[in-house]
């Protein structure tokens, strides 16, 4: 796991953003409201620096996509006082044909990822090209061998490690073309989340995540 302070002005409130697969710093570098601001990508593996969360009074986590299952299995083990933690378009179980991503669409993915089935994921994951054009103008600088890798990971790892966080609140993406919207509701009912919010938006949704992460 990659961990990148986006914003660490002395604040004595962290925040902790677990972004979703294949993500880096670049979509998210101007997200600088709120508190300090500490950015978790590419979950290759979930090794975490407890270091870098020296220091602060107050802890909130915020968890999109994969990264809710990667803050499910790690922010548990750190031994934080959360104040509050907030999972959007993800589960704890994130390749699932219940509560997940079925698992058929999840090896084709694995299996086909080159550069064309990766821009038709990014226009399903913003919802359409007119969005998916916006991204990629701040779309992360990676490599498809790196998204490959990562994305194998994610599989082995998750097959035998489920989160087991029990989320403040959670917001299904009610238009997602990658966490089915069903999936998502299922799964967090399952889990216990406290508060269960659906929203008309897609997987990726800018606005949205931005006010989850700076805590507007």
């Amino acid at each position: 796991m990659k961990a990148q302070y986006i914003k660490r002005t002395g604040s004595d409130t962290l925040t902790l953003f677990f972004a979703g697969w294949g993500m880096d710093s670049v979509p998210f570098a101007d997200h600088t409201g709120g508190g300090d601001l500490l950015l978790l990508y590419d979950y290759t593996d979930l090794t975490f620096d407890t270091e870098l969360t020296d220091g602060y009074r107050h802890y909130r986590v915020a968890a999109w996509s994969m990264g809710v299952w990667a803050a499910s299995c790690v922010v548990p083990g750190l031994g934080l006082d959360i104040s509050e933690s907030v999972a959007v378009a993800g589960t704890s179980t994130p390749v699932s044909e219940r509560f997940g991503i079925p698992p058929v669409i999840f090896d084709g993915t694995l299996t086909g990822l080159n550069d064309r089935s990766l821009a038709s994921f990014r226009r399903r994951m913003c919802g359409g090209a007119a969005a998916a054009s916006v991204f990629e103008r701040c779309a992360p600088e990676r490599d498809i061998e790196s998204l490959r890798e990562e994305l194998r990971s994610i599989g082995e790892m998750s097959a035998v490690k489920t989160g087991s966080m029990r989320w403040d609140r959670a917001v299904v993406t009610m238009r997602d073309a990658i966490f089915p919207a069903g999936a998502q509701i299922a799964a967090h009912t399952r889990d216990g989340a406290g508060i269960v919010t659906e929203i008309d938006v897609p997987h990726y949704h800018r606005e949205t995540l931005r006010d989850i992460i700076e805590d507007r």
